[in-house]
């Protein structure tokens, strides 16, 4: 199972509710602050919340199973 990565900022309500869903579900991620780098902002600023492996991402809204499967894919 791979360490998801959750782009997200402080303050954010979805990025919160993402996090929540993947503690819940028990999947590993590491949390990305966009607001640390311009590039970031510019790639996430209006898709936040994103989860990614090395290969794919998934943009909000997304399921406990489809976090799953990006964790295992």
């Amino acid at each position: 199972m791979k360490k998801l990565k959750l782009y997200s900022r402080i303050e954010c309500p979805l990025c919160e509710y993402a996090e929540e869903l993947l503690i819940e579900n028990g999947i590993a991620y590491e949390v990305v602050d966009i607001d640390d780098s311009e590039e970031l902002i510019k790639s996430y600023h209006v898709r936040i919340p994103v989860i990614a492996n090395d290969q794919t991402e998934l943009n909000w809204p997304f399921s406990a199973e489809q976090a799953t499967e990006l964790c295992n894919g």
